[in-house]
């Protein structure tokens, strides 16, 4: 995928344009740490251990913070959220969606859950819309159209969603009136019906673009 991938952009120095392409696996170093970084947190999950290694263990991982730290850049430069060729697109909040097929209307892909993202047995029920989100939110703003933003989910659900399975998730993009897109999809344990969800994104202003996180930091400089 790294030769797709390089010819809109180079996969370490990535772009917020999303091509909203089926995703694959990839060796790269970057994806390698995403992995990896799953992996401790699927590990510290299922993990039980003595003071002595959970201390050692901490110690390590405060050690490749710092170590990452040293690399920091602002939002618009990093590499994870960005790697829109990699199932998750190298950040791990929720579990990796693998994306399987695209219209511009359409989207469909897949997921596995592990025990780091349970609530007892079966998915926590926080996680599903993470999931939604991702795959709604990413059809809505392909095919050319402007950014939007979610204003909100509504997500119904009908049946526990088993750990360590895949699970089908089916994305549509039901139509537009003005600014407002509404989208709905749906989620599937083979042929049954865990949740389904209804969505609206609202397109922006062009005053609405901005990093509101910045604004807002400088804002509680101003008064302090």
């Amino acid at each position: 995928m790294d030769a797709t991938v390089g010819a809109r952009d180079d996969i370490w120095s990535p772009s917020w344009d999303d091509p909203f392409e089926p995703t694959t696996d990839s060796d790269d170093e970057f994806a390698e740490l995403t992995e990896a970084l799953r992996a401790v947190q699927e590990a510290v999950t299922r993990s039980r251990p003595n003071p002595e290694t959970a201390g050692r263990a901490a110690r390590t991982l405060r050690d490749l913070a710092a170590r990452l730290a040293e690399f920091e850049v602002d939002e618009d430069e990093q590499i994870s959220g960005r790697r829109w060729d990699l199932p998750g697109r190298g950040h791990t909040l929720s579990p990796p969606l693998h994306v399987d097929e695209v219209t511009e209307t359409r989207a469909r892909g897949h997921v596995t859950v592990g025990r780091f993202h349970s609530g007892r047995y079966a998915m926590n029920g926080g996680v599903t819309p993470l999931i939604f989100d991702e795959i709604l939110a990413r059809l809505a703003n392909s095919s050319g159209r402007p950014w939007a933003r979610t204003a909100y989910l509504r997500v119904d659900y009908r049946a526990p969603a088993p750990l360590g399975v895949e699970l089908r998730v089916e994305a549509e993009f039901a139509g537009q009136d003005g600014r407002k897109r509404f989208m709905r999809g749906a989620m599937y344990h083979g042929d049954v019906l865990v949740a389904e969800v209804e969505g609206l994104w609202i397109e922006l202003k062009p005053d609405q673009t901005h990093n509101v996180s910045l604004t807002a930091g400088r804002g509680v400089e101003e008064s302090s």
